[in-house]
């Protein structure tokens, strides 16, 4: 391998044997080295291969400026969420986990510690991103010997789900979480009950309003299959198509889309079931 661009004595970029760009990573590894010079395998730690279509100039960039134990710190938090989602993460993960974590430990230490009041929602959609962020606490406390509550779980689980989401980004992904507490609020309010919230029904509702959600926000538009049952169901459940109809309401004015008739029925019937007791 040769190398392309020097870092700093650590860091440096080269192709990999498939011509893919690659950042290497080792003590001393671009020390008295210059672009063109072979690269000194023998001192390689670490091997990022960035994804196709990002910079990887930048992520290169990124590694060379922090700290190593910063780096090893989110190296492990990344690792750990792929073992636990089974796939691979892209590398800019690296940039957003290691800018909020720094953020979330000064404020921590400045006693300013932020309430995520979309924590119970985050549980909910994303256990498993979420059972990911709750070890990334522990993997932090081990690094700096800052606690850092609960509420910062759910934020950290938010950046395991948006690096998925391509199309997304950090902001849209924070908005599926209150769109779905909005619509279960619409339904509650409607029906003046409390949702049921360890039965399968409700579960199952979950699931539907986490990809509705993401439908919205990636601009997909709802799928139509041409079903007509909507009038039909309308008029055996009144109230129930009502509350459809300002869950509608609710996605014109915060959202800017209609809900089509395909969509209004798959609402329709996880309704019915969830508001069954």
């Amino acid at each position: 391998m040769i190398i392309k661009k020097k870092f700093n004595n650590n860091v440096l970029m080269t192709d990999d044997n498939d011509g893919k760009e690659v950042v290497l990573i080792g003590n001393g590894l671009a020390f008295n080295a210059h672009p063109g010079d072979k690269v000194d395998t023998s001192k390689v730690e670490k091997v990022f291969h960035i994804e196709s279509g990002n910079n990887t100039e930048s992520f290169a960039d990124f590694v060379s400026k922090i700290p190593e134990w910063e780096l090893n710190m989110v190296e492990e938090i990344v690792n750990y969420g792929e073992q636990i989602l089974g796939i691979k993460l892209n590398k800019y993960l690296y940039l957003s986990l290691s800018d909020h974590i720094e953020n979330a430990i000064e404020r921590s230490r400045s006693g300013t510690n932020l309430t995520n009041p979309l924590l119970w929602e985050i549980k909910e959609l994303y256990p498993k991103e979420f059972a990911v962020a709750k070890q990334a606490l522990k993997i932090i406390f081990k690094y700096t010997d800052v606690e850092l509550p609960e509420d910062e779980a759910g934020f950290i689980a938010l950046h395991f789900v948006n690096t998925q989401q391509k199309k997304e980004k950090m902001s849209q992904t924070m908005s599926i979480p209150k769109i779905v507490r909005d619509i279960l609020s619409i339904v509650e309010h409607h029906f003046g009950i409390k949702l049921d919230k360890k039965s399968t029904s409700y579960e199952r509702f979950l699931v539907h309003l986490k990809f509705f959600a993401h439908r919205v926000v990636d601009n997909e538009g709802f799928p139509e299959a041409q079903i007509k049952m909507v009038d039909q169901l309308a008029q055996s459940w009144p109230d129930i198509y009502e509350c459809v109809e300002k869950i509608d309401q609710y996605m014109q004015d915060k959202h800017q889309i209609k809900i089509n008739d395909d969509e209004r029925l798959y609402l329709m019937l996880h309704i019915n079931r969830v508001i069954k007791k």
